[in-house]
């Protein structure tokens, strides 16, 4: 059983929004204890989520009302992503293309700007987290990358992008560890683990951090626990981290830059303990992969080498 606050957060719906449907629809009548104290059960937290759904829509309240649980599922399950999410294209196309001319011309009022509404269009539920990543912040993000290579003089504003995705990927990530955590708590279907927790760490960069947290988010994304394990690993971070919580999985990322003979993490996985590798399996991020295809390092056979951020959904889906 839940309390208001508790089904307040699950559903997104506010306890005084709650209380009115309540008192003037009855979507939900709510066990009460002696004192008067509101309790929810499974089914109701079930039927308010699928109300919300609903009433994003634009069907109205008292409509919706009179649907039984079963009839309320029917209606979702009719709908489309259209429907759901009516605004999402335009709205991310809109926010790509504002931070893209902003970044352009140097104009860092407008980057913070778009970056919070970002954040409070997500919050309104206006689109999903998986199409914000991959239709609006990573395509900014390797846009940016490529700028930043080609152009030195948008360094400083470079950085300052940098910054921005790096807080926004921690506090979507912080989330999404809130979520699972209560998931564990409750019994909740949805993101779950059995194998234990997968491993995202970066050998070096801020790009590496980014693509660190990037890796992180589409783990919880394909429904399995990720811990962030830094931005600038060693081997002993790693062999911690295994001899403590034995992980299945351990995800590396790092980029190709022109300055350097290789990539760091060929040095990390050389510098890895043998007995570390054993039973563990490693993946790597490795940006632009496809110039590094002749090399090889130490250990590389038990590494599978990954080249981008859909070979990551893959990666993650079949894990």
């Amino acid at each position: 059983m839940y309390t208001i606050k508790n089904v307040s957060m699950m559903t997104g719906i506010g306890v005084h929004t709650l209380r009115a449907w309540e008192k003037r629809y009855s979507v939900i009548v709510p066990e009460r204890s002696p004192s008067g104290r509101r309790f929810y059960s499974d089914e109701n937290v079930e039927k308010l989520k699928l109300i919300t759904i609903l009433n994003k829509t634009g069907i109205q309240i008292s409509v919706i009302a009179k649907l039984s649980l079963e009839e309320l599922k029917q209606s979702v399950s009719n709908l489309s992503e259209k429907d759901l999410y009516p605004d999402e294209v335009n709205k991310l196309e809109s926010s790509l293309f504002i931070l893209k001319k902003a970044f352009e011309f140097e104009v860092q009022d407008i980057l913070f700007h778009e970056f919070e509404s970002m954040m409070t269009e997500l919050d309104k539920d206006t689109y999903r987290l998986k199409a914000l990543l991959d239709q609006l912040l990573i395509p900014f993000y390797e846009h940016v990358v490529s700028k930043d290579e080609s152009n030195p003089s948008l360094r400083v504003t470079c950085r300052t992008v940098y910054s921005l995705i790096s807080n926004n990927l921690k506090t979507v990530l912080a989330q999404l560890v809130d979520e699972f955590q209560e998931s564990k708590e409750h019994n909740i279907e949805g993101l779950t683990s059995d194998d234990g927790p997968i491993l995202v760490g970066s050998s070096g960069t801020v790009r590496g951090e980014i693509d660190s947290l990037i890796c992180c988010i589409k783990s919880y994304l394909s429904g399995k626990e990720a811990i962030f394990i830094g931005s600038l690993v060693d081997k002993d971070t790693i062999t911690e981290f295994i001899d403590h919580m034995p992980p299945k999985k351990v995800v590396i990322t790092d980029r190709y830059v022109s300055f350097r003979a290789h990539p760091r993490l060929f040095d990390l996985m050389k510098d890895l303990p043998k007995e570390k590798l054993d039973g563990v399996e490693f993946a790597v991020l490795l940006h632009r992969f496809n110039e590094l295809q002749e090399l090889k390092f130490q250990n590389s056979d038990k590494v599978e080498l990954l080249n981008n951020f859909d070979s990551m959904d893959t990666y993650f889906s079949a894990s």
